[in-house]
């Protein structure tokens, strides 16, 4: 018993999470009542002529031991082209019908066909049910006292009749009225009242049954097409379509359209093999974009091209004349290959392949069922839809585990991109500090060379001395407060807080006033309101001290005249204005791209960033426009 959770240990890993869990819990259920064991039904006979890949059958239940309990039910097909033949005198002339031959496909012109019942010697007597299929009887021998009641059920039809042993016939003729199918599929069968409403409700739960699988593998597409409509990832694309022609396959397979004479899908067997090589095909091509095999199978990519292009012409020939894929079994093998894909894509440490190939490994084996019809004493229903429920299952923990992966992919690539961004700016940063510091440092040169002077001259005393050093503390004061400016733009805060935009916009200025100064660019600072915000204070500087210092670089680049940036706060707004022509359309139009620039030595992820910050995380909007002298950012919270 510790085998199989070892197993599982190995194959989906050791952190079973909640999640897994309940999935897990509703595969059980999902297929719980569809592997219990099948019923054997005893009180019937039955005789049936059915056509399966172009050969036809004659089936008769009676020659088992099992009909009606040991009673001998044996019914005759005949048929004649004598028409003077009638249900009147049927019973003298039945010696000389001819035989139907295995072949009888019910649909000869000027010739009657008849069925003949003989319910035996010691058939009970009681309520019966004769249920029949692609022919309707017109005359009958049924006595006017046996009670016949015709009636039909989901395109099956039947009638009840009443027997009394030793005085009802025992033989009885049935004139039939053919019914033209694809595929000719004559059933007759008589069962008791008992057996015929167990059958119905057995029916009646095992519909519910195909109904909840088949709801399950629907949905389990529906939700795979929204994934790749919100993350344009192609192998979802592919999954959702295969589980929609699985679902069709699997609905045409439930014989909801079987007895439909009027129906385009009633036994249309090339409409069966459409549907079949398509869930193949899309299974293929979701097999090789899920597990990259170009990229880490290359062998078995161009292995798998050459399945597709053999699917692709088997579907193209199933129009015409038949699928040589299913007609001789070829289906089920060539899963194996995307079995051995997925083996291979685990065994390099990929690991939605676990989910993948536990899905395939139990879709193939339902397929296998399926095609050489195994298993069928086993399960209440077609293993297929078992095999296919638990695989939408698998196949989706598989897909869910990849979006994991890429989002965090995406969470590596973005917290990359800001350390970039931020190594971007640091040299900016103590270009600022440098200026800031140059002014302070000469400051107190001049501090140092006073003290020298006096006391060379005798002047120096105490009030002198504490004055001088009251000033040398000062521009210490004033280094102080700019490392701790920069240390603080750096040391990312997590949680919100209240800054006023105003404030938070002057300490930014200050970082780059000198800078400013340095290349001889004036700045306006117009304030029109403020408020208080609660959100990022630092991010917010970061990306201030960006778009001021891209203002910087394009003024300085373009050689503008009488540069100038202007600032212009507003209620829950600030706005960064440049007079250095604007931006070029073509440029506008990929401004926030990451890596683009136009700057030489630039990462091109500045802008970017800027507005990652802004949206995702400030949840403000920042947008660019040109006016009449240079390009103006907003900031709207």
């Amino acid at each position: 018993m510790r085998i199989l959770p070892h197993f599982l240990l190995i194959l989906f890993g050791y952190s079973f999470t909640m999640k897994k869990i309940i999935l897990f819990t509703i595969t059980i259920i999902s297929t719980f009542f569809s592997l219990l064991p099948a019923e054997e039904v005893e009180d019937f006979a039955m005789v049936s002529i059915y056509q399966m890949r172009g050969d036809h059958f004659v089936y008769e239940s009676n020659r088992s031991n099992t009909t009606f309990k040991d009673i001998n039910v044996s019914f005759g097909l005949l048929k004649s082209n004598d028409k003077s033949i009638t249900i009147e005198n049927i019973k003298s002339h039945d010696t000389a019908f001819s035989p139907i031959p295995k072949t009888e496909t019910f649909q000869e012109t000027n010739t009657t066909y008849w069925l003949k019942v003989d319910l035996g010697t010691s058939f009970p007597s009681g309520r019966f049910v004769y249920s029949y299929a692609d022919a309707d009887f017109s005359d009958h021998t049924i006595l006017p006292e046996q009670k016949l009641e015709k009636f039909v059920i989901e395109g099956m039809q039947h009638m009840k009749f009443t027997y009394t042993q030793g005085s009802s016939p025992q033989v009885y003729y049935f004139k039939l009225v053919p019914k033209h199918y694809r595929i000719p599929f004559k059933l007759m069968y008589v069962s008791t009242f008992d057996t015929f409403y167990a059958y119905i409700s057995k029916n009646a739960h095992i519909q519910l049954i195909l109904g909840l699988l088949l709801g399950l593998i629907l949905m389990a597409g529906i939700y795979n097409a929204a994934m790749y409509y919100y993350n344009k990832d192609i192998s979802f694309l592919y999954y959702a379509l295969m589980q929609l022609f699985m679902s069709l396959l699997l609905y045409n397979l439930s014989g909801a359209n079987l007895w439909n004479e009027g129906s385009f899908f009633c036994r249309n067997i090339t409409y069966e093999y459409v549907i079949s090589l398509s869930t193949a095909l899309f299974a293929t091509l979701f097999t090789i974009y899920f597990l990259e095999l170009k990229t880490h199978l290359p062998k078995l990519y161009k292995l798998a091209q050459v399945v597709l292009l053999c699917i692709s012409l088997d579907m193209i020939l199933s129009l015409f004349y038949k699928s040589l894929i299913i007609e001789y079994y070829i289906l089920p093998f060539l899963m194996l290959l995307l079995i051995y894909a997925g083996y291979k894509r685990m065994r390099q440490g990929y690991k939605p392949a676990r989910f993948y190939l536990a899905g395939w490994v139990v879709l193939t084996l339902s397929v296998f069922l399926n095609m050489f019809r195994l298993g069928y004493s086993f399960f209440i229903i077609d293993p297929l839809y078992i095999g296919a429920a638990v695989e939408a299952i698998l196949f989706s923990l598989a897909l869910s585990y990849k979006i994991r992966m890429v989002a965090k992919a995406k969470e590596e690539q973005k917290e990359l991109l800001v350390h970039q961004s931020k190594l971007a700016s640091m040299g900016e940063m103590i270009g600022n500090i440098a200026h800031q510091w140059r002014q302070p440092l000469t400051h107190l040169s001049y501090i140092l060379m006073n003290i020298q002077e006096a006391y060379k001259h005798g002047e120096l005393d105490t009030e002198y001395l504490d004055k001088k050093t009251h000033e040398a503390n000062t521009q210490i004061n004033f280094m102080s407060d700019t490392i701790d400016d920069f240390k603080d733009f750096y040391l990312p805060k997590k949680e919100k807080e209240d800054f006023s935009l105003l404030t938070a916009t002057k300490e930014t200025l200050e970082i780059m006033k000198n800078t400013f100064e340095h290349n001889g660019i004036k700045v306006a600072l117009i304030i029109k309101g403020d408020s208080t915000l609660h959100n990022y204070k630092n991010e917010y500087k970061q990306v201030l001290l960006n778009l001021l210092s891209n203002a910087k670089d394009v003024l300085v680049e373009r050689g503008t005249k009488s540069p100038k940036v202007t600032i212009i706060i507003e209620e829950y707004s600030i706005s960064i204005e440049d007079n250095a022509g604007g931006i070029k359309e073509d440029v506008l139009e990929r401004i926030y791209e990451p890596y683009f620039t136009t700057k030489v030595g630039n990462s091109g992820i500045g802008l970017y960033m800027s507005k990652m910050i802004v949206e995702r995380n400030m949840h403000a909007k920042l947008k660019i426009l040109n006016l009449k002298n240079g390009a103006c950012f907003r900031i709207i919270f």
